[in-house]
């Protein structure tokens, strides 16, 4: 009778194999969704840090054709979604900007910016003097128009 008290004890004191496999899938699954959440927050940053960049870029490109005057231009390449800052006497370090995948632009030509008052005109076909860069985003069309005479511009 002793032998089978000490059976008894001796099989209660563990865990079952279901009950470990139900643990180990709670606890993968607690690994594995945040890095699910993960690439969708990092497309999404990368895409801000895009604009980000962009914009500051635009703003910089356009103080150095006031500040230094020597005309600056915006070179826009749709079909290698690149974009080129360039001046002719300044070394950018920030000269290309390469497009993320999420991001597709639309626009092509280049966008210049005058020497000494930064005003902006286009080689952009149908749009007279006032340039604007389209890009397509999660389907979403997003615009950066040029205001006409001031060399800012809006985004839409």
């Amino acid at each position: 009778m002793k032998h089978t008290n000490a059976f008894k004890k001796l099989n209660n004191a563990g865990f079952t194999l279901i009950e470990t496999l139900i643990v180990w899938m709670l606890v993968c699954s607690f690994v594995l969704l945040p890095t699910i959440a993960f690439k969708h927050w990092q497309t999404s940053l990368e895409k801000v840090f895009f604009y980000y960049r962009f914009e500051k870029s635009i703003l910089h490109l356009q103080q150095v054709a006031i500040a230094d005057h020597r005309g600056t231009r915006i070179d826009l390449y749709n079909n290698s979604q690149l974009i080129i800052f360039f001046t002719n006497h300044t070394t950018l370090p920030w000269k290309s900007l390469k497009i993320p995948p999420a991001i597709k632009l639309e626009s092509s030509h280049a966008i210049l910016f005058k020497a000494g008052t930064g005003n902006s005109s286009t080689t952009q076909p149908g749009n007279g003097s006032i340039p604007k860069i389209v890009f397509t985003d999660a389907g979403k069309r997003i615009t950066y128009q040029f205001q006409l005479g001031s060399g800012r511009f809006e985004k839409k």
